[in-house]
């Protein structure tokens, strides 16, 4: 469906049969995260609906449903690959829950929220309805240096930022039924630029973020596409970029490190490549040197510490994948389609 030249997605569950409601919400949102009722939810009554307008670069969606778990371990993130950011307010109800390591907080209507998709989320919302900004990382840290540091970050309801930056998202979700395309990303690119002044209003001990931000993703793209190399490391990355080790070890200060983003990526390709069918034939030990491990006790061990699983679990899992992938349903692949092509 089409609105003034914007795509839009919408589902509602309130013609689905009452015991099925659930299962097809779980799937509709299954690329971004795992949805889980309480256990005394189970046998109540479920409902849920979606709005998503497609902007070109980014997604812009209303939602409504009942109380839920979202969570977003590091199987899921290795397992859909999306490097976005979403940026929500809650116009109805709460949410509560860990994001990342060590933040723990409630999110209350009319707060903003940011979340970056490369990092845990474990939370508990309660009957809601929020609107959702998507928008790939790439895009946000143009208007919010190193966007990662902000994973979990709320801009309180009191702030006047958090008024107005609430009062614009709302306006223009509001506005694209008689917005153009054009006008409508026009618009988007303003509400990333005050998401970003705004975030960023809180002090950042850098002395130029933006050159150290273009440089920082520089790397970033180079360490991802080089997973492989055996001489992929601290010394290499600060020759082939000709800056200093020490700042090289500043640009990645936020939390995992040089050493830690590079073992993560690893992983993650690690994961993927058990988890492709494609690659039965595969040994584990062979994927575990290819990616630099001295041994495959050695990925074994850190396989299962990051996914909670072992390469042998993620590897027989690739058949299940393979027959849910082909289960999924018309709309749900254009959604999907959506949001993997977001650049």
């Amino acid at each position: 469906m089409d609105t003034q030249g914007i795509p839009v997605y919408q589902i509602d569950l309130s013609d689905i049969d009452i015991k099925e409601r659930h299962a097809v919400w779980k799937e509709t949102i299954s690329l971004v995260f795992d949805s889980a009722l309480k256990p005394e939810d189970q046998h109540k009554p479920f409902n849920a609906a979606l709005n998503a307008f497609h902007l070109s670069s980014t997604l812009l969606s209303s939602a409504t449903s009942r109380r839920q778990y979202f969570n977003r371990d590091r199987k899921l993130i290795a397992k859909d690959g999306l490097d976005h950011f979403l940026i929500q307010v809650y116009t109805e109800g709460s949410t509560s829950g860990q994001w990342g390591k060590n933040n723990n907080s409630t999110v209350r209507s009319g707060d903003i929220f940011l979340l970056d998709l490369n990092q845990p989320i474990k939370s508990l919302a309660g009957d809601f309805n929020c609107l959702t900004l998507m928008v790939p990382r790439n895009m946000l840290g143009a208007k919010l240096p190193e966007p990662e540091r902000w994973h979990g970050r709320v801009l309180p309801r009191e702030t006047i930022l958090a008024k107005l930056l609430a009062e614009h998202l709302q306006t223009l979700y509001f506005s694209l039924q008689t917005l153009s395309l054009e006008e409508a990303c026009s618009a988007m690119e303003g509400l990333l630029s005050l998401t970003g002044a705004y975030f960023g209003n809180t002090p950042v001990d850098k002395n130029c973020p933006h050159v150290q931000t273009a440089t920082r993703e520089s790397i970033r793209r180079h360490i991802i596409g080089n997973l492989t190399d055996l001489n992929l490391n601290a010394d290499s990355i600060a020759a082939h970029f000709k800056i200093s080790r020490a700042y090289l070890y500043r640009l990645f200060d936020t939390g995992q490190g040089i050493h830690q983003f590079i073992l993560e990526q690893r992983l993650l390709l690690g994961f993927n490549q058990l988890t492709n069918p494609a690659n039965g034939k595969l040994r584990i030990g062979q994927i575990a040197y290819d990616l630099g491990f001295n041994s495959e006790s050695h990925f074994s061990r850190s396989f299962h510490r990051t996914f909670g699983m072992t390469p042998s679990d993620a590897k027989n899992s690739a058949h299940l994948n393979s027959l849910r992938q082909e289960s999924d349903r018309t709309a749900n692949k254009l959604l999907e389609k959506w949001v993997l092509n977001l650049r």
